[in-house]
C-alpha cells in the first residue's frame, strides 16, 4: 500500500512558526531533511515505477523477436519490472516511516 501524499504529513517548521515554539525547542533539521526527501521521492516515484514499461511494451508489441529466448528474456524483464515497482513502494514506505517517527522539534543544545 502506498503511503499518503506529502501534504498529509506536517511540513517542517518554518522561521515564523519557530518563534512560537516553547523556550528551548528548535525545528529539527533531520525532520526537514526527511520531509523533503519524502516529498521529492513521492513526486518522482511514478517515473521509477514505469522505467521498464517501454522495453516491455516494445517486446510485447512486435513480432521482431520470437522464440524461447525472447520468452525467457521477456519473463526476466517482467520479473525485474515487478521487483522495481516493489522497491519503489518500499522506498516510499521506509521514508514515510522514518519521517513520522522523527520529531518536528528538538531541544536546543
Amino acid at each position: 500500500m502506498t503511503p499518503p501524499p506529502p501534504p498529509t504529513v506536517p511540513p517542517p517548521i518554518d522561521q515564523a512558526t519557530a518563534r512560537l515554539l516553547p523556550p528551548g525547542e528548535v525545528p529539527n533539521p533531520e525532520y526537514a531533511r526527511l520531509y523533503h526527501a519524502y516529498r521529492d521521492a513521492y513526486g518522482s516515484i511514478d517515473q521509477l515505477r514505469r522505467a521498464l514499461d517501454p522495453p516491455l511494451k516494445t517486446l510485447n508489441g512486435t513480432d521482431a523477436w520470437l522464440g524461447p529466448e525472447a520468452r525467457s528474456w521477456g519473463e526476466r524483464l517482467e520479473e525485474n519490472r515487478r521487483m522495481l515497482q516493489q522497491a519503489a513502494e518500499q522506498i516510499l514506505r521506509d521514508l514515510h516511516a522514518a519521517l513520522i517517527a522523527t520529531p518536528r522539534t528538538i531541544q536546543r543544545v
